[in-house]
């Protein structure tokens, strides 16, 4: 046995202390135990270790020198929060650990149990939670599908969805928009879903009986007070219930207690939802800014303005689900619009909402025992907020707001409670004391009064009785082995009244004691002690009548959340001169000087507004040409960044719009790789550009920047020319598009394709300058004006130079070639006008072969497949 032992290899002989530690840690052999000892919370051997540099603890050793020596360290109980927040935030789980019986009582040692576990997915603690959703995912995988469970322990939102397999690409976009803390699988050692999902949360590995789908059904129905689940939309055999059930059984074991608050189970569907998958969140920046130097450069900041958590929350799921309804949709619009027919009714919103403390976390803290009473006071002063807030809004017409109004309620009778049952001013603690009103209970303020004036309340019995007993030199003393007594010389014992107990005999005095005074020396000993049990009592009981109210509480709560939510929509709307866009039944874009929501709010210049007009059946697909720099990307992100809060139910950054509802918005911008992976830059962008080419509709919106541009020129461009054919030629898949390239090539594709236009980003040349005039105009540009870019850039003026020397030549060269192809080709017939003409005369089988493909037959993977043939055939 080494000295300093192991927690899975104990010594043989250990204290009683460590022998109870290592039966208790048993328990919880994955987390960190914190370990009641006196004040402090201690850590032990491996936990120690763990634990130390991460809290910044000095590392010591109990028994040191022994044959039971244990690493250590340990924190103050007082503080214990804090610390537990940090290695939660660590990604650890931690055990707490407390002392359950009185040491004072114990024989032995104290009796000490886990009184709840704290993990990255379930916690509910202020100090670890932020204002956003903290998601626990519960994943089970089966042969066809992977049911899935969300639940957010801290607000109750708990619902299910399902997934193709494991990995569907619908699961990756959830984990991008949702972000789980914590994720819990089904313990399995070779399980490699385990690896994938540790990238990005903390996983936590149970038992594979919490998903079995029976004993979930089970114990969700015992939970939700039902007798089936099809009130949900759920049946026992399906994956989704063994995921919910091992969701919520996990985090009721975690809690040590039942979570009341969780009243209900939804079943997310995908059909009432715009999809954003993961690419689109990040390439348009919804909710993370892709520049580390400029945080705020994200959507979802130019749009909070929130007063509250809740709307906050609520906000952004939105924003991650835009809807597809077009009624609730315009009720949005509508509500928006109506707060911002009244600014100081909208400012006077602002104010009311601020005084309304996080409603949904409150009533989580009560159901779960943790709620301190100056939150219960919190609860009550924001109840009294929301009731001034229904008047304020009193007269709003709309009917979002009037259903919202409607939910708003006040609950007068919670409010009541807590007034008549809280201090004013409480203490931090109710095991401190000073929590429960004056006046609530008769004992405890008897109690109190003896606590806090015991030296007084005994000179009034003295006083009382040398007045009954007519005895001036009568004495209430106390020592520790009589407690209370009376003291009376030998010269007046005649006067001692009956009712006295003679209890010592001294020598020029004895000593008396009463029922009376024994009964107040009980209540002075234990005063505190009896004082704080009561408070506890009355406290729990408190909680237990505001957990009966949960269901209201939470109904507000979300209310306040929706109404929030477009309070932030109208107020930036009139910030940043937004207008309501007008909702089309068809599947169109119509934007006049339309503006980048996130550029202009964080840019020093003016915005230049553009068009955007893009109808079914005329012109669905546009191709954007220009130079770098000019406004392309900007362009294109504009168009979808404002086609998306449309459906978020906000106004938009432009003069005016019309515009229909889309499915998807699908968007492929940039460059990156994903080294870990073993995938190229190339290789990202291919499988992004087969994802919407496999799954896009007719209803979705797709924006493709710079396709191609990750491979040799030929071959970027030759894919270029056929994504664009295949969006124009298959049907299902004829979405709108916008696709900005450097390859001019394609732009002849208008020629054939009836419902391809192009356009181009304005420059204008000036002393072999260009200025970019940042507008979008009809029409393809004739060059990209790289050099001059590099010019501005900084280039060496050695290098443009010689740059321009060999783009001369290429350029000669190439009109060379393309006049020898012309020649050679003249026998094509008409039909084949706007074919590819860039490539070299000698390699003129390989451009039959290309004029040959039937490319509105060929797959994206067939097409792939063919040119690289074609490449090694030029190869060769």
């Amino acid at each position: 046995m080494t000295r300093r032992s192991s927690i899975m290899s104990k010594p043989a002989r250990l204290t009683p202390m460590l022998e109870q530690y290592f039966e208790i840690k048993r328990q919880v052999p994955d987390a960190i135990l914190f370990y009641r000892l006196g004040d402090f919370y201690e850590m032990f051997f491996e936990d120690a270790e763990k634990a130390a540099p991460i809290l910044d603890l000095v590392l010591t050793a109990r028994g040191k020198g022994g044959e039971w020596e244990a690493p250590m360290c340990g924190v103050p109980h007082h503080a214990a929060e804090q610390y537990i927040a940090k290695l939660v935030r660590s990604g650890f789980r931690v055990a707490v650990c407390d002392q359950i019986g009185d040491p004072a009582l114990a024989k032995g040692i104290v009796r000490r149990e886990i009184v709840r576990v704290v993990t990255p997915g379930t916690a509910i603690e202020g100090t670890i939670l932020d204002r956003e959703s903290c998601y626990l995912l519960a994943l089970s995988p089966s042969e066809d599908s992977a049911g899935a469970a969300w639940l957010d322990v801290s607000t109750g939102d708990f619902f299910v969805t399902s997934y193709a397999t494991e990995n569907d690409p619908r699961l990756h976009d959830d984990l991008a928009r949702l972000g789980p803390r914590e994720v819990i699988l089904a313990r399995d050692e070779g399980n490699g879903l385990e690896v994938t999902m540790g990238k990005l949360a903390t996983v936590s590995p149970v038992e594979a009986s919490y998903f079995e789908a029976g004993g979930a059904a089970v114990y969700l129905c015992r939970h939700f007070g039902t007798q089936t689940l099809r009130g949900f939309g759920l049946e026992t055999n399906d994956a989704r219930v063994g995921a919910a059930g091992a969701a919520l059984r996990y985090a009721s074991a975690t809690r040590k207690n039942d979570l009341a608050h969780i009243r209900t189970l939804r079943v997310e569907s995908e059909a009432d939802f715009m999809v954003l998958d993961a690419s689109t969140l990040e390439n348009l920046e919804i909710f993370e800014s892709r520049d580390p130097s400029n945080v705020r450069a994200s959507l979802w900041s130019v749009l909070n303005q929130t007063k509250t958590a809740v709307g906050s929350r609520t906000l952004r799921r939105w924003l991650g689900r835009p809807l597809r309804d077009r009624d609730r949709v315009f009720d949005r619009h509508d509500a928006v619009a109506e707060l911002l027919g009244d600014r100081t009714l909208l400012d006077r919103v602002g104010e009311l909402l601020s005084e309304i403390a996080d409603l949904e976390r409150i009533v989580s803290r009560i159901t779960l025992r943790t709620a301190t009473a100056r939150e219960c006071l919190t609860l009550a002063r924001s109840l009294e907020a929301v009731g001034r807030l229904s008047q304020r809004i009193a007269q709003l017409q709309g009917p979002l707001l009037a259903s919202l109004r409607a939910a708003l309620d006040a609950l007068p009778a919670v409010q009541s409670l807590i007034g008549t049952t809280i201090s004013d001013v409480p203490g931090p603690s109710v095991k401190e004391g000073g929590v429960i009103r004056e006046g609530v209970d008769r004992e405890l303020d008897e109690l109190r009064a003896i606590a806090a004036d015991s030296k007084s309340v005994l000179l009034g019995i003295e006083a009382e009785e040398r007045s009954r007993t007519s005895i001036p030199s009568l004495k209430i003393r106390f020592n520790s082995v009589f407690g209370y007594y009376i003291e009376i010389s030998k010269a007046n014992l005649a006067r001692v009244p009956a009712d006295y107990i003679r209890k010592q005999t001294l020598v020029n005095a004895e000593r008396y004691i009463t029922p009376r005074l024994k009964e107040l020396e009980e209540k002075i000993l234990g005063a505190e002690e009896k004082a704080i049990a009561i408070e506890v009592a009355l406290y729990e009981r408190l909680l237990e009548e505001l957990t009966e109210n949960a269901a209201p509480i939470l109904a507000t709560a979300h209310a306040v959340g929706d109404l929030d939510a477009i309070a932030s929509m109208a107020s930036v709307a009139i910030r940043n001169r937004y207008v309501r866009p007008s909702l089309s039944d068809e599947i169109e874009i119509a934007i006049e000087e339309g503006r980048h929501p996130v550029i202009e709010s964080i840019s020093g210049e003016r915005f230049i507004p553009n068009d955007t007009t893009i109808r079914r059946g005329e012109n669905e697909i546009q191709v954007i040409t220009g130079p770098n720099m000019g406004g392309k990307s900007t362009y294109l992100r504009q168009v979808a960044l404002i086609v998306l809060m449309n459906q978020v139910g906000s106004f938009v950054p432009a003069g005016k719009a019309r515009l229909g509802l889309f499915d998807r918005v699908f968007t492929r911008v940039g460059a990156s790789d994903h080294l870990a992976r073993g995938e190229s830059t190339f290789m990202v962008e291919m499988h992004e550009t087969a994802n919407i080419l496999n799954n896009a509709t007719a209803r979705s919106l797709i924006v493709l920047d710079e396709v191609g541009r990750g491979t040799a020129t030929f071959d970027g461009l030759s894919l270029a020319w056929a994504i664009i054919e295949y969006l124009h030629d298959q049907q299902e898949r004829n979405a709108i598009t916008l696709f900005a390239t450097h390859y001019h090539e394609v732009t002849d594709l208008a020629k054939t394709k009836a419902r391809v236009t192009n356009l181009s980003v304005a420059v204008r040349e000036w002393n072999d300058q260009i200025i970019f005039l940042r507008k979008v105009l009809p029409g393809a540009a004739d060059k990209s004006y790289g050099i001059q870019v590099a010019k501005l850039a900084g280039i060496p003026a050695s290098v443009i130079g010689r740059a321009r020397e060999i783009l001369t030549t290429l350029e000669r060269k190439e009109r060379d070639v393309v006049e020898e192809t012309r020649r050679t080709d003249r026998s094509r017939s008409d039909s084949d006008a706007g074919q590819l003409s860039l490539f070299d005369t000698r390699e003129q089988d390989v451009a039959r072969d290309i004029r040959a493909l039937e490319i509105e037959t060929m797959s994206p993977i067939e097409a792939l497949n063919r040119l690289h043939e074609l490449k090694s055939k030029l190869m060769q």
